[in-house]
């Protein structure tokens, strides 16, 4: 039965082929016929890349399939003599799918920020450090460095040397270093109110700023002296010529502690008396606002200004995840005590434990905020006093990152 399809098969093939073959015949006798027709002009073809051909005619020829055809159904025997080809194998060693848990993808690197403190580490630098223990810095894309100085007067310098990226200082500070031509601003304030205060024992002899003639102060920072303490001294008539001082560094209540000093003045008001007093010293302070200071930032983080530009993103990146900290802070005290002693032991004293309420209530809750007309007015007061040679913008002295 095969045999016979097949050569059923044939003779219709052949068929076909012997009418193709009869059309040019056909065509050439018209031609004899019709003798008098002018000649047609033939005009050469250009040639045709494959590419211009139907999809039928490139190679490889696709394969059709017979049943597809208009006349399938009246040659059913195309199907035999045409068979559809059998797909390929399966190759049972590639598999088809992933059995296995992907690779993981490596999250994008952290932008690195180095920031170096104004003083060793304390309770003062909370947001700082709740930022960091929380992971805040790190949810918003960045790794941040903190920086304990060799000496409190080195921040300012590092950071107008570009050998830091933000370091933290205090207002009053901060004009007398603009007007010094240093390229720093104000970018945050960390603790919005005034830190600074003249401390003496409890049982001492200074009543009032007028004893302070012929005594020995201690301080730690430049600006603790000028502006301030002189600026307290003025109204007295006193100068700091009139007094003995000493350099204290990092140590100004072991200082007092052990008589080398009559008096200390230092930004650390919310810090040092517990001290003193944990020590079984009690202690008298003399703020400076009291003394006609305007009120000012206590702690403030600075940048440098010719790179401020370059470094916009991370730093208001840093500002939201300060913001994220403080008010969580303030939210679960006990919880942020722990967490920040847990991650810096050396902070778990009974000295620091005292001092974290009082630390807590002066922190900012919008760092990024800025009073500019707190700026323009200490400024009119130093430069008024002499302290300063020149009143310089506010966009020198501080930006608010977050205005519009």
């Amino acid at each position: 039965m095969t045999t016979l399809r097949n050569r059923k098969a044939l003779w219709a093939l052949l068929a076909a082929l012997a009418v193709t073959l009869s059309f040019p015949t056909l065509a050439l006798c018209d031609d004899e016929e019709d003798s008098d027709a002018p000649a047609t002009t033939l005009e050469a073809v250009p040639q045709i890349g494959q590419e211009a051909l139907p999809a039928s005619q490139r190679d490889p020829i696709p394969y059709i399939d017979p049943a597809a055809l208009p006349f399938a159904a009246q040659h059913p025997i195309l199907f035999e003599v045409f068979p559809r080809p059998d797909p390929a194998p399966l190759d049972e060693s590639v598999p088809s799918i992933t059995l296995r848990t992907p690779e993981p993808i490596d999250p994008p690197p952290l932008d690195e920020l180095r920031i170096v403190l104004d003083w060793y580490l304390s309770p003062q630098h909370a947001a700082l450090l709740v930022a960091q223990a929380r992971g805040d810095f790190a949810r918003y894309g960045l790794d941040v460095t903190l920086n304990v100085p060799a000496d409190p007067s080195l921040p300012p310098k590092l950071l107008a040397a570009a050998r830091a990226d933000l370091a933290l200082g205090r207002q009053a500070q901060l004009h007398m270093l603009v007007d010094q031509q240093l390229p720093l601003v104000r970018v945050a304030s960390l603790m919005p109110t005034p830190l600074s205060s003249l401390i003496v024992a409890a049982d001492s002899d200074i009543d009032t700023l007028a004893d302070l003639a012929g005594k020995r102060i201690g301080y730690a920072l430049d600006d603790s002296l000028s502006p301030l303490l002189s600026s307290m001294l003025d109204q007295y008539h006193i100068g700091l010529d009139d007094l003995v001082l000493d350099y204290v560094n990092f140590s100004p209540a072991q200082a007092l502690l052990e008589g080398r000093v009559d008096a200390l003045i230092a930004p650390l008001r919310h810090v040092l008396p517990h001290h003193l007093d944990e020590e079984g010293l009690r202690v008298r302070g003399f703020s400076v606002e009291a003394y006609g200071i305007p009120r000012h930032d206590g702690l403030i983080l600075m940048a440098n200004r010719d790179t401020l530009a370059s470094q916009r993103s991370e730093i208001k990146r840093l500002l939201n995840a300060l913001e994220d900290a403080t008010e969580w802070a303030l939210n679960h005290p006990d919880d942020a005590w722990e967490l920040i002693t847990g991650h810096h032991p050396t902070l778990a004293t009974a000295i620091n434990q005292r001092a974290w309420p009082d630390t807590l209530r002066r922190l900012a809750l919008r760092p990024a905020a800025l009073d500019a007309r707190r700026y323009a007015t200490l400024q009119n007061y130093l430069y008024e006093r002499g302290h300063i040679d020149t009143r310089h913008p506010l966009e020198r002295l501080a930006v608010d990152l977050h205005a519009p």
